[in-house]
């Protein structure tokens, strides 16, 4: 083909295609079942939430071109399809469907495998597909990355190649530029340091800004635009520190836009911002009432996570269990590590064991022809969370003991064992003394996972729940925006019952946030109805704002005295005096 001479992406391609042994007239195409879709479904969760709002943008932008948005993983297996499929002709409709492979090695050049093969954008007009059975369609095709610097999958638009694209590859690629950067906001930890950089002053805040994420000076995500400008790859993630990057520089919060040279001589401005205060709301054991001042628990939690004694955590769904292993994470001697989640009852019980002790290449049927090192080698030198442990198959349990007891791991088929340094906490809302005596979980392994225990009480008997409330708002970027709580909003959310616990109000303050304006302080008419209750109720009056709350709020304001007076709900003259009294 003549474009094979000219165009150096599909030469390379083409001759990689060659290399395969592909059968350019082949009908046979690659594809999994259903059943084994639903575990790789399960296994890039994350990827689709992220790319849901995104997709579903694309494929309205399309509606006229007979066209579909395709989510891929990162071996190029079809995760989701959205669109016209039935203006596709039958054998295309089953060919972009979800469960099939678009690798190059199985289907040779094409725009979702040759994005993988040069993680890059590209597309692939009809004539210059590789297989003839696909030369009927146009595809074009962006690969995402992931916080972790890692491919996570490839967002892809195809359709008929004879309608006329003249700007789809510049939609995925903005699209996917979407994904990325709302995936990189939304992996930010309370305990992290975000930085925003850009070389000129007003790409700051926009999609074409550079984003790390530090973690005790060490560099732990970066999006692409940061990768690639920094040089930096995937393997010096959680290795290279802050000094390294920006030698002359120092890791001091700064709201407002400073400037920085980076080891290349560069120069950015950028703002950087501290993370928030971690807030422990962890009772030592089921029994022993919750102390209001929880630092001695937490020192006394991380001793333990230090000399690899494994925790158990037990507390009410959505109580905050992930969210509190992951500060002792941070604070631990683990942190150099990853954290690595594996949520045992979100994942269908045929997907648990490759995912945690991974598999060898062509170990069974939809296997990565790379293999997959598995949950427990990932998190070597870090801490394995596992949550909801109690749904754990009993015979997997067998498997967890032996290489908690060993140290070692074999991935399925393979006859090898890895040593594995790690420590683990578990979590589950289940009694497992109960499972133990219904048959249902191994009583050894309870004794090995839980050698020591806590309990999260749930959100509504937190103490200073509304200092946790204001700090919930700082993660999700409340004021980062200028949106600030009133505190009447604050005190209401305070009393509420919360039966969903941590989850629910996280939920609930990602609503409000969608909805406000910019620099809003939101009031209690604000919150859905079933949360409202009268102000007077639950709002200290004049008499009871303290020092310490004006002398907090004019601090989170910057000293404006017009939005302190309006989050607290007085008058700017009886701050100004109350103020006066506070500084004297």
């Amino acid at each position: 083909m003549r474009d094979t001479l000219f165009n150096p992406l599909l030469h390379d391609s083409w001759g990689r295609s060659a290399r395969y042994g592909l059968d350019r007239l082949t009908n046979d195409f690659p594809s999994i079942r259903q059943n084994e879709l639903v575990d790789v479904l399960a296994s890039n969760a994350a990827l689709q939430q992220f790319a849901q709002p995104a997709v579903k943008a694309l494929a309205e932008k399309i509606a006229d071109k007979q066209s579909v948005v395709i989510l891929s993983d990162a071996r190029g297996m079809v995760l989701n399809t959205v669109g016209d499929m039935q203006a596709l002709q039958k054998a295309e409709r089953f060919a972009l469907a979800p469960g099939n492979l678009w690798s190059e090695c199985g289907r040779g050049t094409n725009a979702i495998g040759t994005a993988l093969a040069i993680d890059d954008g590209c597309e692939i007009l009809g004539h210059q597909h590789y297989l003839t059975s696909n030369q009927g369609l146009y595809c074009a095709a962006m690969t995402l990355q992931a916080p972790n610097g890692q491919v996570a999958g490839v967002l892809d638009i195809s359709g008929p190649a004879n309608f006329s694209h003249p700007h789809t590859l510049e939609w995925v690629k903005d699209a996917a530029k979407n994904i990325e950067y709302l995936w990189m906001k939304q992996s930010l930890h309370a305990d992290q340091w975000l930085m925003n950089l850009h070389p000129q002053i007003q790409g700051l805040d926009n999609l074409d800004e550079l984003l790390l994420i530090f973690s005790d000076n060490v560099l732990m995500a970066a999006n692409r635009a940061a990768m690639q400008t920094l040089s930096i790859n995937a393997d010096k993630l959680s290795k290279i520190t802050f000094q390294e990057i920006f030698p002359t520089g120092e890791q001091v919060e700064n709201n407002v836009p400073q400037t920085l040279y980076c080891y290349r001589q560069q120069r950015f401005f950028y703002r950087l911002r501290a993370p928030a205060r971690v807030i422990f709301p962890v009772a030592s054991t089921p029994s022993s009432p919750l102390c209001p001042a929880l630092r001695g628990d937490v020192a006394k939690m991380i001793k333990l996570l230090n000399a690899g004694i494994s925790l158990g955590i037990n507390g009410e769904t959505g109580s905050g269990k992930e969210y509190v292993s992951r500060a002792l994470h941070q604070q631990s001697r683990w942190r150099q590590g990853k954290f690595v989640a594996i949520n045992c009852a979100a994942i269908p019980e045929s997907l648990i064991e490759s995912e945690l002790f991974g598999y060898q290449a062509g170990a069974f049927t939809g296997a990565s022809k790379n293999g997959y090192i598995g949950k427990i080698r990932e998190a070597d030198g870090g801490v394995l969370f596992l949550d909801e442990i109690g749904d754990m198959p009993l015979a997997l349990q067998t498997r967890l003991l032996r290489v908690l007891q060993e140290k070692e791991v074999a991935p399925l088929g393979s006859s090898h064992s890895w040593p594995v340094n790690f420590a683990v906490i578990s979590a589950t809302h289940h009694d497992l003394g109960q499972l133990v005596a219904e048959g249902r979980f191994r009583e050894d392994l309870v004794y090995r996972l839980q050698e020591f225990s806590l309990t999260i009480p749930p959100l509504r008997e937190w103490p200073a729940l509304s200092s946790f409330i204001t700090q919930l708002w700082q993660e999700l970027g409340g004021e980062r925006r200028g949106i600030y709580l009133h505190h009447a909003l604050t005190e209401t959310l305070a009393v509420h019952r919360w039966p969903g616990n941590v989850r629910q109000l996280r939920s609930l303050l990602k609503v409000l946030l969608a909805l406000a304006d910019d620099n809003e302080i939101l009031t209690v008419d604000k919150l859905p109805v079933q949360y409202q209750r009268v102000a007077d109720e639950v709002v200290p009056v004049l008499q009871q704002h303290d020092d310490r709350l004006i002398a907090e709020t004019l601090k989170r304001f910057r000293g404006n005295i017009s939005k302190t007076a309006k989050a607290l709900g007085i008058a700017r003259s009886t701050l100004y005096r109350r103020a006066a009294r506070v500084k004297a």
